[in-house]
């Protein structure tokens, strides 16, 4: 496999981790949310939690993604095994050779 696949594999995998980060921090905080009593007359209040519930989930979600690939690249050495996927317009190689 040359770098652009192992770069595609590594972002679809790190992708569907992100993603199962955010479902488990969703899951987590409603549980939570709904272990306070909440009455009628407050189901404002509730909506509000849930909202801020799904906020911190994907704060937390992109901060423990990012702090994985960080330590995913140094831990198992993968600059030299990955291509950068979005590159500077001045660091483009010319495709037409």
């Amino acid at each position: 496999m040359n770098k652009k696949t192992n770069s595609l594999i590594f972002m679809a995998v790190a992708t569907v981790v992100n993603i199962a980060l955010l479902f488990a921090f969703v899951v987590a905080g409603i549980v939570l949310v709904s272990f306070i009593p909440f009455s009628e007359e407050n189901a404002g209040l509730f909506s509000m939690a849930v909202f801020i519930v799904f906020l911190v989930a994907i704060i937390l979600s992109f901060l423990i993604y990012t702090k994985l690939v960080k330590w995913a690249t140094v831990k198992f050495n993968l600059e030299d095994k990955l291509d950068p996927l979005f590159t500077p317009k001045k660091n483009r190689r010319d495709r037409r050779e």
